[in-house]
């Protein structure tokens, strides 16, 4: 009742202020992307330089239908996609790459409403060839404007690039007010590289941890947990078994959690697409793999975990909060001092696409951005498992690209995700909050400290982000604060 309560206000305040009008303007100024407020049109039935993709891995995968609206998040106008049927596939309005600079960071923001989580994917060209990035999940908005801001590193050899906000199910997205541009981040002390390895094979023990020991490199194993009982070849390779995972710890590495048995958290199914998990429970999921970790390695040892299939929503964030402190997508993208979210932790997968040498200027980025850069590798083999084809790096190209991060040791810290949190949190410190709502600290109380505090509504605060919404200091982000808040408003 309180939230609905809330939001209500929220959506009639938005409605009645200009506020919005001033930061599109702001953000248009530097702004790469094409009729960007989508109001400019030729024909009448769609934004000039703007089109649509269907995209489906099978014949009428989804029905997708397009639509130019007459109403808008500012201005007059809208794109809107809508999905009836849905087997497989994506949908969205898109614009063309446009040029930009390898190596440089640059912020995407939209506006939208959405009954449905929905997605953001980059697509880029690299030396002609087109390769696709997820780079993060917008919650679902449903009739009330929500901004998603993200930024994306441009990859070596990148020459351009296009961000989409895409559908991926039955619903209905609402986009509007796009910007991508370069973008400046905040800054750690110091640069950070975290090596990270999922699910728990056991050529990771084998190939990568004595390559990892020759070079001072700590590593973070997300294991699956049931899987630790198993000793004899699963899809003609082998989980490692539990006096393996004790070695790794033991050694200096860190063991996160990766579930029980690998469920695709959000559905609870055996893979994207796949049948039901047995006695699914996304509880258990969290918790039962924590302590099953924990009584190899000890008690209060596993505080890392990475979703399987880097599926997410606002109910597995939820789930996982109690249990660990951080929770690692597949978004691709370094981890910056200002757009940390320690339940997202961004990352870049290396699998058999991937070079030394772009796994080499993933690692220079880092440095000169000093942001905190986390690989991902599954299997260090020469030939993935059957059903893992693809999700593997040679021991060769796995040795080469850990001597040259540790190359860079003396420039940047080289740690686990639970020994990076550690130090950066002594660096993470809550903006001074001028006026009292103004919760981003940007000199104004407006749509942006509200659309942030309501992100947070009902929780309870803990840590240097969500204290500087309870506005009350009452243990609880709720219309109280609402009420501090408008009371203030663009004042």
């Amino acid at each position: 009742m309180l939230k609905k309560f809330a939001t209500g206000i929220l959506t009639l305040l938005i409605a009645a202020l200009p506020l919005s009008g001033v930061a599109k303007a702001d953000t248009i100024a530097a702004n790469l992307l094409p009729n960007p407020s989508l109001e400019t049109s030729t024909n009448g039935t769609a934004p000039d330089s703007w089109s649509t993709s269907n995209y489906s891995t099978v014949a009428n995968g989804n029905d997708a239908t397009f639509t130019y609206l007459n109403t808008g998040h500012t201005g007059t106008r809208s794109l809107e996609v809508q999905v009836t049927k849905y087997t497989d596939g994506s949908a969205n309005w898109y614009t063309g790459e446009v040029p930009v600079t390898a190596g440089t960071t640059y912020q995407f923001s939209d506006w939208y409403q959405a009954n449905i989580d929905t997605e953001i994917d980059a697509e880029v060209t690299v030396g002609g060839v087109v390769s696709y990035y997820k780079v993060g999940t917008a919650f679902a908005s449903p009739g009330v404007w929500a901004n998603y801001t993200t930024t994306f590193t441009a990859p070596a050899g990148a020459t351009s690039m296009s961000l989409y906000h895409l559908i991926g199910g039955v619903g209905t997205l609402i986009t509007d007010d796009y910007s991508l541009g370069a973008y400046t981040p905040s800054a750690f002390t110091k640069p950070i590289i975290s090596v990270t390895f999922d699910d728990g094979w056991a050529n990771q023990f084998t190939n990568a941890e004595p390559v990892l020991q020759a070079n001072g490199i700590p590593g973070t194993f997300y294991i699956i947990s049931d899987e630790v009982q198993n000793t004899t070849p699963v899809d003609g390779s082998a989980y490692m078994d539990q006096t393996q995972v004790k070695n790794l710890f033991a050694a200096g590495n860190e063991i996160g959690s990766h579930t029980i048995d690998h469920c695709e958290l959000t559905t609870g199914l055996t893979e994207p697409g796949g049948t039901v998990c047995p006695g699914f429970n996304l509880n258990n999921e969290m918790s039962q793999s924590k302590s099953t970790l924990e009584g190899l390695v000890g008690t209060g040892k596993v505080t890392d975990f990475a979703y399987p299939y880097g599926s997410y929503n606002a109910a597995t964030i939820a789930a996982g909060k109690p249990y660990y402190q951080s929770q690692r997508s597949v978004n691709a993208g370094y981890n910056t001092k200002d757009s940390l979210d320690v339940t997202q932790l961004k990352m870049y997968e290396v699998d058999s696409n991937i070079t030394p040498a772009q796994v080499q200027a993933w690692v220079d980025g880092a440095i000169a951005e000093h942001a905190w850069l986390i690989l991902t590798y599954h299997e260090i083999a020469n030939t993935a498992a059957q059903g893992d084809e693809g999700y593997n790096a040679t021991p060769a190209d796995f040795a080469t690209e850990m001597a040259y991060i540790h190359s860079k040791a003396g420039v940047a810290n080289v740690e686990t995700v639970a020994q990076a949190l550690a130090e950066i949190q002594t660096q993470l410190t809550t903006p001074p909050v001028v006026k009292p709502g103004d919760v981003n600290a940007d000199g104004l109380v407006n749509d942006d400290d509200a659309t942030i505090m309501f992100a947070n509504w009902g929780t309870v605060p803990g840590g240097v982000t969500t204290n500087a919404y309870d506005l009350d200091h009452n243990g609880v982000i709720n219309d109280d604060d609402a009420t501090i808040m408008f009371a203030n408003w663009s004042k």
